[in-house]
């Protein structure tokens, strides 16, 4: 049953809390959203690279206006070895300040808002932000990875945070339709040119230290293009309670992050989606199942390979990486930009596979801590 005069606050005005309190408005309801910065879509914290899905599977249409070019594929490399990804319309390039603004037209926002710390009081959750108190019955947390919501009402997660750091450049790529992908260790760690498509590139790293891989990159590939912006972020890995009470988390903030390209726009969208049927029905719980049986499973076994392969020497990694490029027809065949877990199930069950497989539970053998922990992480 609805129940429209439920004060609801989403923290956070990013592409998911916006995308969210459209539904909601929608449903009837009348949600506010806290957002700490002075405008919707900036500082930009995210490459900008979105699966088609993103504009075809969303019950409410989002920004066409904000594609700035089409993706037909990828180069890949490792090390001295490369493969070609041949992909029509794969992916979208997006500028993330359009796709946001227009996903925040007609919503209630309080800009310059942060939050500071969260109450539980009988009635509901006394928000103290800069700007005052605020007031809900239900309290939603999309505000990012470093989540103020998530951290005041201490609900419980195990991710890890990684570095993101991007430039802007003034140059051009040989092809405009392909982004370039050079792993730092396959498939976790990279860095990325994206071309934009109008003579500038995304240049991005998600590493260990992604200010020094990125100066070391720009270096060894003679990258000399003019700096136009830089972004930063920080992307989190892992799993997290999505309730707790009257107060949920969503988006970056709930480590709803493809495990694998760490990429989170279309994971926080589709729980939006769940969260805001469950609002509607005033049964909070169904927003936790819904997203445990649609992603759940993908989520965890792609966590189990990145754990894996993040601990596995680098010529192991060669071998892993040298029997990808060798099946790239099937990867291209049977490849979800947005579940990644259908190339790797039709990776081990080609037979092809099994001498890679081999060498990787040889390298997991040299440390059998390490394959103990593994195997506590199988998906259950």
């Amino acid at each position: 049953m609805i129940n429209n005069s439920r004060k609801i606050i989403i923290v956070g005005a990013g592409p998911v809390g916006c995308y969210l309190g459209q539904l909601l408005k929608q449903m009837g309801f009348d949600p506010l959203i806290l957002e700490e910065h002075g405008e919707v879509g900036k500082p930009v914290q995210c490459a900008g690279i979105v699966g088609k899905g993103t504009f075809a599977d969303m019950r409410l249409p989002v920004s066409e206006r904000s594609i700035l070019n089409i993706i037909d594929g990828a180069k890949v490399t490792f090390k001295d070895q490369a493969f070609q990804l041949l992909r029509p319309k794969v992916a979208y390039i997006v500028s993330r300040e359009i796709f946001d603004k227009e996903l925040s037209q007609g919503l209630k926002i309080e800009y310059n808002t942060l939050l500071q710390d969260i109450h539980v009081i009988k009635e509901g959750y006394l928000l103290k932000t800069s700007n005052g108190e605020y007031f809900a019955d239900l309290v939603i947390g999309a505000d990012g990875p470093n989540s103020r919501v998530r951290k005041s009402l201490e609900f419980s997660s195990d991710m890890k945070l990684y570095r993101g750091y991007q430039y802007r450049l003034k140059m051009a790529l040989p092809k405009t339709n392909q982004v370039e992908v050079h792993y730092v260790k396959p498939f976790s760690l990279f860095t990325w040119l994206i071309p934009e498509g109008n003579g500038t590139v995304r240049l991005g790293t998600i590493s260990h230290n992604p200010y020094r891989e990125l100066k070391e990159f720009m270096e060894k590939q003679s990258i000399n293009g003019e700096i136009i912006e830089k972004n930063a972020g920080a992307i989190p890995i892992g799993t997290c309670q999505l309730v707790k009470k009257n107060a949920v988390l969503i988006g970056d903030a709930a480590c709803q992050i493809k495990p694998i390209t760490s990429g989170g726009i279309y994971y926080g969208m589709k729980a939006a989606e769940l969260l805001a049927d469950a609002i509607k029905e005033n049964q909070l719980s169904l927003y936790e199942k819904k997203w445990k049986d649609e992603f759940e499973q993908e989520v965890k076994i792609c966590l189990l390979i990145r754990y894996i392969l993040e601990n596995m020497p680098d010529d192991v990694l060669q071998c892993i990486f040298r029997h990808v490029a060798d099946n790239v027809s099937l990867v291209e065949k049977m490849g979800d930009f947005e579940n990644h877990s259908s190339v790797v199930w039709s990776l081990i069950l080609n037979p092809r596979t099994y001498p890679t497989i081999g060498a990787l539970l040889l390298g997991m053998l040299k440390s059998p801590k390490f394959l103990l922990r593994s195997f506590f992480r199988l998906p259950r």
